[in-house]
């Protein structure tokens, strides 16, 4: 006798609760990490690599039957999860996020700032006297100047306060460099990621498609790693997820829904800069710039932010789990 068959003979349908009082959640959990995991169409995967048939999994799913103590670790191990959040749904990991590489950022440009601190301070007195008898003048014609004005530009340091107000992010990115860098030492923490790791915690959902024409997996992984390290790995595999599509990707595509009620309230001059280009009042999307020398993204109109989510959501239905 199997041990499965064993384990199933434990009375499968009473077995909802554990001693403890807490409900057990293990058909429910296993059928929602397979469904975030992009496998419903290649189950097969999953029982190859734990060496069970598909009608195994089936009755795990529907918990007919129970795998044993050794089955229940593989499952965990390969969807990278704890046996809490397996058996009972219940995260683990420290809430402690490392928002060092961000302070690092901005250490480096206050340091910079202070060692030209004299004479731009000099400068802005000079100007500020230059411009004093025309300030309206000046005003009229940046309003009157798209460009100068910045309007419809999101700038990288205005994108990383807005994110902070992220519900969902669907993400088409060529590189991912603004989460994950390269450096001498290997890949770190990107500008955002502690801020991906921040939203995550809170609930957010982050999901990212890529072009299948480039290797992702070292990419993905040291991604996934550096999230787990601040929030654990349960949050990350249950909010976080990636895709390879075979669509040709010209340039990057990032869309939001925002909690725009809260961003109103805690940063107003940001809501008035981007209010105009919300759709259905929480959705906003951009063009990622597609050369090295700009620090802006273009903003869409309503219309376009529509159509790139329906885009967006071909590109995920018909993509590959990374």
């Amino acid at each position: 006798m199997s041990v499965e068959n064993h384990d199933a003979s434990h009375d499968a349908s009473a077995s909802q609760s554990a001693g403890n009082g807490r409900e057990v959640k293990f058909g429910r959990m296993l059928e929602s990490l397979i469904e975030h995991g992009g496998y419903n169409r290649n189950r097969k995967r999953i029982s190859g690599r734990l060496g069970i048939s598909s009608a195994a999994l089936s009755q795990y799913i529907h918990q007919q039957t129970w795998p044993s103590f050794a089955k229940l670790l593989a499952i965990a191990d390969f969807f990278d999860v704890s046996l809490d959040y397996l058996v009972y749904g219940q995260p683990t990991g420290g809430s402690h996020i490392d928002y060092g590489p961000l302070y690092r950022y901005f250490d480096h440009a206050l340091a910079d700032v202070q060692a030209r601190g004299r004479r731009q301070n000099a400068v802005v007195t000079r100007i500020a006297r230059m411009l004093a008898d025309r300030i309206d003048e000046v005003a009229a014609e940046l309003t009157a100047t798209p460009a100068a004005a910045r309007e419809g530009l999101m700038q990288d340091d205005e994108l990383l306060r807005l994110e902070r107000y992220c519900r969902q992010c669907d993400l088409v990115s060529l590189n991912l460099e603004f989460n994950v860098i390269q450096t001498a030492d290997g890949l770190a923490p990107g500008r955002f990621l502690s801020v991906v790791a921040a939203n995550l915690e809170n609930g957010a959902r982050y999901r990212f498609v890529l072009p299948q024409d480039r290797p992702w997996d070292a990419t993905v992984d040291a991604f996934r790693q550096l999230l787990a390290d601040q929030i654990g790995g349960d949050r990350v595999r249950e909010n976080c997820a990636f895709r390879l599509t075979n669509v040709p990707v010209l340039a990057g595509l990032l869309i939001y829904r925002l909690d725009t009620i809260r961003l109103e309230a805690e940063e107003p001059a940001l809501h008035a800069q981007i209010h105009d280009y919300l759709s259905d009042d929480v959705w906003l999307g951009c063009v990622i710039r597609t050369n090295n020398e700009s620090n802006s993204d273009m903003l869409m109109d309503p219309e376009y932010v529509r159509r790139a989510r329906g885009v967006f959501e071909r590109m995920w239905s018909s993509g590959l789990a990374v």
